[in-house]
Order: structure tokens, then sequence, then C-alpha cells
């Protein structure tokens, strides 16, 4: 049987650090992304460092796992829900602003993101401001090799930044932007048979390393989209989009935040 990951995740969150994770720096970035929008903010997803990003936060989330042992709880001001980020069930112009982090990689490239703006262009107000820190894939490539020689360097901080960059050489390697998340874990395994020699070898925590097996049966599939590859596919009616690099975490240079308005 095949049951999203997100539905086990909830139970090893507490071992999940950036870049999968917000740090201070990330939710400080976060913040002054979003002021003078923060109104009424969409959260995508039950990010808890993000619950109080806005003076009214609504998180949608397709996990009732999630939701139920990730999110800090609903106040009068801030409340999370069951819902499709495809299938948005709020008022025109509902909202002063859209919040992701790392949003934009559970979505199937490009045409689960470009039904995603649709909804943006529903769900926001005019003015209203899109703020997502995005996983990219570099433009110039990377390779599995080259994830390995870094592993076995010493080069990768931490395991969350390192199953990045594997599946970011899976990806440019593939030349589809889109990766299932089972072949992350089964390219893993191939590599690093020897799961304790990792752990020895790099300083990383084993209960880290093993976090890589909710991928199994898993059926979910994850984009790591270049950056120009991000910004083709945002609608024309998007009238100011930049990119912002934020924060010296680990993997924070393939972290950029992508930023969009709504024309008014």
């Amino acid at each position: 049987m095949t049951v999203s990951h997100w539905e086990e995740f909830h139970r090893r969150w507490g071992r999940v650090k950036a870049p999968l994770r917000p740090n201070a720096e990330i939710v400080a970035a976060f913040e002054a992304a979003v002021s003078g929008h923060n109104g009424r903010v969409l959260l995508l997803g039950v990010t808890q460092e993000l619950a109080d990003i806005g003076r009214e936060v609504v998180a949608v989330d397709r996990s009732q796992g999630m939701i139920d042992n990730v999110w800090p709880g609903n106040l009068a001001r801030r409340r999370a829900q069951l819902g499709d980020w495809l299938d948005l069930k709020f008022p025109k112009g509902h909202f002063t602003a859209v919040v992701g982090d790392g949003s934009l990689s559970t979505l199937a490239y490009p045409q689960g993101q470009r039904a995603f703006y649709a909804q943006l262009e529903h769900v926001l107000r005019p003015g209203g401001r899109f703020v997502a820190r995005t996983f990219a894939t570099p433009e110039e490539g990377y390779s599995v090799a080259a994830v390995i020689a870094r592993t076995d360097a010493g080069r990768i901080a931490n395991f969350h930044a390192f199953k990045w960059h594997l599946a970011m050489a899976l990806v440019a390697e593939s030349g589809n932007a889109n990766v299932a998340v089972t072949a992350i874990r089964d390219a893993f395994n191939k590599n690093f048979p020897d799961r304790k020699a990792l752990a020895t070898k790099t300083g990383w925590a084993l209960e880290d390393i093993d976090t890589i097996d909710v991928y199994a049966n898993s059926p979910d599939v994850y984009s790591f989209a270049t950056l120009s590859q991000l910004r083709a596919v945002i609608p024309p009616s998007f009238k100011r989009v930049y990119v912002e690099a934020v924060g010296s975490y680990p993997l924070a240079e393939r972290c950029p935040f992508l930023i969009a308005e709504l024309a008014g």
C-alpha cells in the first residue's frame, strides 16, 4: 500500500532542521518580506515557525497528521484546515499575502505550479504578495558523483542538506525537474549502503539519516526547478517578481526567496 510520507513525517519533525525547516534568520526574512502585506495571510502548509506571520493566518495542509501534530494550535487569529492548494475554497481577493516555505517543490513542474498560480490570482487581492522560499537546482547542473565526493570530503553540513543535494543532482542528470521521493531514497541506499559508516564519517546522527525512510512506498513527487524555470511559469498578472538570497545556513545558496506581487 502506498501512503504519502506526510502522514508519517510528523513523527520525525523534531529532527528536521534547515534547510528543510526554517530557522530564525529564515523566519525574520519572511517577516520582512510580508511587511505591509500581513493583514490576512494564507500559509501553505503548517510550518509552525510561520504560524504568526500575519495579523490573521489561515494555514492549509493536505495532511491531517501534520495538522494534528505539527501545527501549534488554533487561536482567534490563526487556524489550520485540511485542503488542496490547487482548489482553494476562499473568496476572490481574500488574502493580502500568501506564504510558503519550500511549498513550490511539492507541486509538479510545470503543470502543478501553473495551476497553483491560477489559484493565487483568485485568492490574492490586487497588490497582494506571494512569498516563497524555494529549493532551486543550480542552472549549471550537478551530478550524483559530485554529491558523493562532497559527502566523502565532509563538505555537506547536515543530512537534510545532503538530501536536497542528492535530489537536485538526480534532477540535473535526468533533465526533468520532477523526482519521485522513492527515487531519492533509492539513490541514497545504492550509494551509501552502510548508514553507520556514513554517520561515523560525517558526524551526522543516525536518527537524522534514518528520516529518509519516510519516503519508502510514498507516491509523492517533488520538483526542484531552476530559478529560470520557476520564473518562467509565473503568469504576467504578477507585475513585480524578484529573487532574494537569504541566510547563511547549509544550502542557503540554493534556497532563495521568490517574491511576486499581483497587479493592482
